[in-house]
């Protein structure tokens, strides 16, 4: 990411006047897929999606006991190579629903920081309408910046979020590639000239609303820093929890390069599902009670 944002961040704005497609480098997928699901999305684009159903149905009494994972991917690539990040859910009984951006992979339009924020409140519609409960979202670095604006500004009721590698504003994030590079501080406050945050998140923590959380971040991370996991993890409300990873590359925890990491991240997420699906039945039983 580190090289293509420096570069873009320093032409795009003369070439388009648009500083915050930087942000997004997307991979097309033209190869029509019989998995791909197509969603209208308040952007005007049409947005694909991909369904993928628990593997191990004999350790569970109901398809839809642990419920659904809902994955918001990155800056780059497409749902069919960020969803290693998340398809193995499926293994401890989830189901997961991966989907594009404008302008990534199957989805028609423009990769853009507006699209992407339409697109991700079409998709929270999207599935609360059909409620896939308990509803999961893991959101990975861009995707958490995308995901919290989008949630915040549309709040629908969610039990549980993992953000990855997370960042909450443009600018911020483009001070800090910039600030890597040969000539250092010398760039870093062309961010503030260029980018813009009108789609960001940092504004709007806030309002997001409360559930459990968990953050992860990878220590050495040389693309968002550690720090701004920390700084958005303080920020967030509800039960939360932290974890802190080491020998891992940038938003690689939750892949098969860590399986350890992965099962430290399972663990929290099935032990969250048992914990809402407790607390659902006994306020279940207390409005019986009260209504008899």
């Amino acid at each position: 990411m580190n090289s293509f944002l420096l570069l873009t961040l320093l032409l795009l704005p003369i070439i388009s006047g648009c500083a915050n497609q930087a942000f997004f480098s997307p991979s097309n997928n033209n190869i029509p897929s019989k998995e791909v699901i197509w969603l209208d999305s308040l952007s005007g684009n049409k947005i694909a999606y991909r369904y993928y159903h628990p593997t191990n149905m004999s350790s569970i009494s109901s398809p839809d006991l642990r419920g659904t994972v809902v994955h918001f991917h990155g800056n780059s690539g497409q749902m069919e190579q960020t969803q290693e990040k998340v398809a193995w859910l499926t293994d401890y009984g989830f189901s997961v629903i991966t989907f594009d951006y404008s302008g990534f992979g199957h989805s028609t339009g423009t990769a853009t920081d507006k699209d992407a924020y339409l697109d991700a409140i079409s998709i929270l519609n999207y599935i609360n309408q059909y409620n896939h409960k308990p509803l999961f979202v893991v959101a990975t670095s861009t995707g958490s910046n995308i995901f919290l604006r989008a949630w915040a500004d549309n709040p629908i009721e969610i039990d549980g979020i993992i953000l990855d590698s997370p960042f909450t504003s443009y600018v911020k994030e483009a001070q800090f590639v910039l600030s890597q590079s040969p000539l250092g501080k010398l760039y870093d406050w062309f961010a503030l000239v260029i980018m813009r945050d009108d789609y960001a998140a940092e504004q709007s923590l806030h309002r997001v609303p409360e559930s459990h959380a968990l953050v992860v971040h990878c220590e050495e991370d040389s693309v968002v820093p550690f720090e701004f996991g920390e700084t958005l993890y303080q920020q967030l409300k509800g039960n939360k929890q932290f974890m802190a990873f080491d020998d891992c590359r940038h938003a690689r925890a939750m892949t098969g390069d860590h399986p350890r990491y992965q099962r430290n991240i399972a663990q929290w997420l099935v032990s969250t599902e048992q914990y809402v699906r407790l607390n659902n039945r006994e306020q279940n039983t207390q409005m019986i009670a009260y209504n008899e």
